[in-house]
């Protein structure tokens, strides 16, 4: 078998088509990237997944992101996400960054983050007012007509999609399929009357494949299902003990329990405080012992102790909370070396995530991460992947920048700083972290200040970010007024200032960006010139793409008849085919799931088109595409790979989650400080539909 790489779906990397060789379980519609063909050969023993993949976010690979930090700086051939535009790493061997290929551009936060913004799922199966609608700006005081919701039953779930998977998992021991059938399976999370996921993983943990064998240890933590049974083997696994040794015949590789160990963070998510401790006392003890030296497995600890999402209802809770908080920073503040720096810059954004901006402790580690920030720490390192994460951090824990009655607002301090950094710090990824993350806080004042740094930006480089910045600042305050029940002031002055520049630039990028700020502002002023510009720049795969995706966040209905046709248009241009899907199911388009539908068994079924298809009807989630891909599971004539990406698009149908299972996992991290289990483009966490 081939190993297959395929990015997703971010308009800012062409994918080349390739024959139908690849694994179907990946396919993350997240950051830049391209197919590579894989290294011949088949498994790779206990490194890594044996077989064809398809990639997710280009993210940065292992063993440490080190690419350039200024545009057009020459990279490495590992260490960082593919560059948005097109660029394609060399047709042999393992996925490298490409020579040239900038790692700082606005596409792969927002690849990495986009989820909530679209919550595709949201759109297309409940009914109610859209963002964008009459109802968004008149805060719910009039109401539409609401939509007819397609989603799944759950007899359809329990009755039918669920036992088409677990016939077709047992019909064979493809690769592809087993691992497709196992996510899609995790992603329903329930357990049948006449099987229970567990004993459909278990027996797969002794595969000769490793890439069977880790899917099915991460398949348990995205079922969710917190038992004891369930969680006995993600700790006998990441821990590597006697109860994992047994399940999987033998010693378990560094792969493995970092899977497992991400698995726990996923199964204690959602689950009651006693299966939160048990998973935390796992986590921790990974994370502390020191003869775990492998890095994948320790930033998979942090990142699932980050997952823990505890709320402190109870005095046990707290106390998790606290000993959660106490790890990591004590982690974090240990002295060490630059390439354990790398690891150590993932626990700033796990703690953001436990505690947001309001928990008593928030500041104390606002004021611990600004001297970092500053490099006046208590501690002196060296690592840029340290001052990126406090940054993110601070966009998390700070306070919005503001006066009231005359007074500053404490946290004040944050944003000057962050506006500092923007300005002066030598490593261009702070900077435009830095920015972002002011729209993040928010604030009149930032918002006073990003409007001025937008007219002052360069066009290339900065003014994306700050575009992004300014939609962003839009977007959470429009939430923060709808779940105040307060009718929604829309933001004129962003919305024209983003609008200007869209008629008045040229740069593909930078219109990009444009077109999902106006998106995330709701300018629905722009929408004409922006379905005018689409239709102009068809062929410029990635603007269209983005353009999509404003109109379908804008809520822009008109705009349907168009991106139908180009949907239609590019089954060979699967960058644009998918966003375009995605956008019409924003739109709440009903025919979009059928059409996709048709175009996925028309034609050669090659890799890119496949995985275009099957991501965007799983993130759909329309019910109507239960019977026709339940057929293309089951139709030898279509070949192993289509069969598997069928079930990876009834996978995300059934899916229990409103939200792709990992993006939690991607929200806010600092996507450069990659390890190989994280992103490499291919076979990381973030990488796997």
């Amino acid at each position: 078998m081939k190993k297959l790489v395929l990015s997703g779906l971010c308009c800012a990397g062409m994918i080349a088509l390739l024959p139908e060789t690849g694994r179907a379980h990946g396919g993350q519609y997240r950051g830049p990237g391209d197919v590579v063909p894989p290294s011949p050969g088949g498994g790779r023993g206990t490194g890594g997944p044996a077989g064809p993949t398809t990639g997710g976010p280009a993210g940065p690979g292992a063993p440490a992101p080190s690419g350039p930090t200024t545009p057009g700086a020459s990279g490495p051939t590992t260490g960082g996400p593919a560059g948005p535009g097109g660029g394609r790493a060399a047709q042999t061997g393992q996925r490298g960054v490409e020579v040239g290929d900038d790692l700082t551009q606005w596409q792969f936060w927002w690849e990495f983050n986009k989820d909530p913004f679209i919550r595709l799922k949201d759109a297309i199966q409940q009914g109610g007012p859209q963002t964008g609608s009459d109802d968004f700006f008149l805060g719910g005081t009039r109401r539409s007509e609401a939509k007819d919701s397609l989603k799944p039953t759950e007899e359809q779930i329990l009755g039918e999609i669920l036992p088409a998977l677990k016939k077709a998992i047992d019909s064979t021991k493809q690769r592809d399929i087993n691992s497709s059938c196992m996510v899609a399976m995790a992603k329903i999370g329930r357990n049948h009357d006449d099987f229970k996921l567990i004993d459909v993983f278990t027996p797969r943990l002794k595969e000769g494949d490793q890439e069977i064998r880790e899917t099915a240890a991460l398949s348990i933590g995205i079922a969710g299902i917190a038992e004891e049974a369930e969680m006995d083997m993600l700790i006998g696994l990441a821990m590597d003990n006697e109860k994992g040794r047994a399940a999987s015949g033998g010693n378990i590789n560094d792969r493995t329990r970092a899977f497992a160990a991400y698995g726990l963070g996923l199964i204690a998510h959602d689950a009651k405080i006693e299966i939160k401790t048990k998973a935390f006392a796992a986590l921790k003890q990974l994370l502390e012992d020191d003869n775990v030296s492998n890095r994948n497995i320790k930033v998979a600890a942090i990142n699932s102790i980050g997952l823990l999402h505890i709320d402190e209802s109870s005095e046990e809770s707290k106390k998790l909370l606290g000993e959660s908080l106490d790890a990591l920073e004590a982690y974090y503040m240990q002295k060490l070396g630059p390439g354990q720096q790398l690891i150590q810059s993932h626990c700033p954004t796990a703690i953001s995530k436990l505690i947001g901006r309001n928990h008593e402790r928030a500041a104390h580690y606002k004021e611990l991460f600004a001297a970092d920030l500053k490099e006046k720490g208590k501690v002196k390192r060296s690592s840029n992947d340290i001052a990126r994460s406090c940054v993110l951090a601070l966009g998390q824990l700070a306070l919005p920048y503001e006066n009231k009655d005359g007074k500053d607002n404490p946290d004040n301090e944050y944003s000057k700083l962050l506006l500092d950094t923007y300005h002066d710090h030598k490593d261009m990824q702070t900077r435009f972290f830095s920015v972002l993350a002011l729209g993040q806080i928010g604030g009149e004042l930032n918002r006073t200040t990003l409007l001025k740094e937008f007219d002052k930006a360069s066009k290339t480089q900065e003014k994306p970010w700050v575009a992004l910045s300014l939609g962003v600042y839009s977007f959470f305050k429009y939430e923060a007024q709808k779940k105040a029940g307060v009718q929604i002031e829309p933001e004129r002055l962003i919305a024209e200032t983003l609008y200007d520049a869209l008629k008045s630039n040229k740069e593909p990028g930078l219109l990009s960006a444009l077109a999902v700020s106006l998106g995330l502002t709701q300018a629905k002023e722009a929408a004409d010139t922006m379905v005018s510009m689409l239709l102009s720049n068809v062929a410029k795969e990635d603007l269209a793409g983005y353009l999509c995706i404003g109109l379908a966040l804008m809520n822009h209905n008109r705009a349907i008849t168009d991106i139908k046709g180009i949907v239609d248009q590019s089954v060979r241009r699967t960058d644009l085919l998918k966003q375009a899907a995605i956008a019409l199911g924003k739109l709440g388009d009903k025919t979009v799931a059928e059409q996709l539908q048709k175009l996925m068994t028309d034609g050669e079924p090659n890799l890119a088109k496949l995985s275009a298809i099957a991501s965007a009807l799983g993130f759909i989630g329309d019910s109507r595409t239960i019977a026709p891909l339940k057929k293309m599971l089951f139709d030898d004539q279509l070949g192993d790979l289509s069969r598997a990406f069928a079930a990876v698009a009834l996978g995300g149908v059934a899916d229990k989650e409103p939200l792709p299972w990992n993006s939690k996992i991607g929200q806010n991290i600092n996507y450069r400080a990659s390890v190989d289990t994280l992103t490499n483009q291919s076979t990381g966490i973030l990488d796997i539909l």
